[in-house]
């Protein structure tokens, strides 16, 4: 497997994978944290959730259908991602014994933590909503600018200050 994959570095404003391209790799990331960007229907840009080190970096819509990407994955920190090309992940996915059922278990994992975290930002208040982030990765707290936190709070760098302050 390692000679079908590579070690990427990425500095801070990499773009890993591009809005409007077709998702032709997926990365393990071992060190660093990316932003996934999006865009909402009044042209808007928000942030839907961080990657962080030990998971996926991947557009899997578009890497899996090979449509093109709806985001941007963009690095915040330096990052270093094992990367493996799409050629090479199918031909994994057709020669390697119960590869696609691991890969069906990481997917599966994926969007129970991805329906997870849409549910919180909907119901949560913007305090319960930074409190669960400052708990559950505090590597992004540490390493993230307060707007980017905000974006993804879905709140001004004012609120999320004087939410700090009382925290």
């Amino acid at each position: 497997m390692q000679q079908f994959s590579q070690v990427q570095s990425l500095q801070k404003r990499d773009n890993y994978s591009a809005y409007g391209s077709i998702c032709k790799k997926m990365g393990f990331v071992s060190e660093g944290i990316f932003k996934v960007v999006r865009t909402n229907a009044q042209g808007q840009d928000f942030i839907p959730y961080f990657i962080t080190e030990g998971h996926f970096a991947v557009d899997l819509e578009s890497f899996t259908q090979q449509t093109f990407s709806e985001e941007d994955i963009i690095a915040l920190t330096p990052c270093t991602v094992v990367t493996i090309e799409k050629k090479h992940f199918d031909l994994f996915e057709n020669e390697v014994a119960n590869f696609s059922k691991i890969i069906g278990h990481l997917k599966e994992k994926a969007l129970l933590e991805k329906h997870r975290l849409k549910s919180e930002m909907l119901i949560d208040d913007a305090v319960t909503r930074y409190e669960k982030l400052r708990l559950r990765h505090p590597s992004i707290i540490q390493q993230v600018s307060q707007n980017h936190i905000a974006q993804y709070l879905g709140i001004s760098p004012y609120t999320l200050s004087r939410i700090r302050t009382h925290s």
